[in-house]
């Protein structure tokens, strides 16, 4: 897949805006949406707008969409939505992925169904498992995904009657390192669990490794349980909800390339999620 150059250009192609190129999920997607338009005669070429010098060079991207691609594919919230409404307004047709911008005339959405997902999951620890105490690993507080997957845990937890203090809801980024580092700062001040969700299998795997360094017991005396799905994931042994990332491209260029033929499509499709147990949970 071609990077974008910022300063325009022209050719039968779809841009799809990312915050970064180096991210499982962004590369997955991507991975998906490309098969498909690929096969359609279709290039791709993907921008990561967070590796742009400063706001003014997106504006210049935002503004030269138009003229070099009528399709655009946005990724989580690496457009602004008064950004993609500019892009928009200029005849540009817009597909979102795991990002939604409200009102009538809004670009389609696909996503997973954060809420199934969750529910799966803390069922999975509360009826299967007998754990009462979880610890939430949460993803980036701006993305979509990350808010609505901490909303579906809270909830989920009111509804099996646990009490989940503050303290228990930890931000890991959607990055290892930082749920690897939060959830040890959190151990360190004598905090008190018996599992723990993360809002990806990534940070899964990380709090199973940083329990184990630790001299926990996973699952015996925590287990883990994450959001989503890899080969990382089943390496490691996490139970997880499974969430076809690449499909989740595949079926977001399929309906940008409905738009491109001229139909209008609006509102948000989910993809469903199934749990798979592994060893990390009980």
């Amino acid at each position: 897949m071609a990077p974008a150059d910022p300063a325009g250009g022209h050719g039968h192609e779809v841009l799809a805006l990312v915050n970064n190129l180096e991210g499982v999920f962004q590369q997955s997607v991507l991975q998906g949406a490309e098969a498909v338009l690929v096969a359609q005669g279709v290039t791709v070429t993907a921008l990561a707008l967070g590796e742009l010098p400063d706001e003014t060079a997106v504006q210049r991207v935002v503004e030269g969409v138009a003229t070099r691609a009528r399709g655009v594919l946005v990724i989580s919230n690496a457009l602004s939505d008064d950004a993609l409404r500019v892009a928009m307004s200029r005849g540009a047709v817009a597909t979102l992925v795991s990002h939604h911008v409200p009102g009538p005339a809004a670009p389609p959405t696909l996503m997973f169904d954060n809420r199934q997902g969750l529910q799966q999951l803390v069922s999975h620890l509360v009826a299967d498992c007998g754990r009462n105490r979880p610890v939430f690993i949460g993803g980036d507080a701006t993305q979509l995904d990350a808010q609505e997957r901490q909303r579906a845990f809270l909830a989920e937890t009111v509804r099996h009657d646990l009490r989940v203090p503050d303290e228990n809801l930890l931000t890991g980024d959607f990055t290892p390192e930082r749920a690897g580092a939060e959830l040890q700062r959190f151990m360190a001040a004598g905090g008190r669990f018996d599992s723990v969700v993360a809002a990806d299998y990534l940070m899964a795997i990380a709090a199973q490794q940083t329990l184990r360094a630790a001299g926990v017991s996973v699952p015996a005396e925590v287990a883990v349980v994450g959001f989503g799905d890899g080969p990382e994931a089943e390496a490691a042994g996490v139970t997880t909800v499974a969430a076809d990332v690449v499909e989740l491209g595949r079926r977001a260029a399929r309906q940008l390339l409905a738009q491109l033929e001229g139909g209008r499509l609006t509102g948000r499709t989910l993809l469903s999620t199934h749990l798979i147990r592994r060893p990390s949970s009980c």
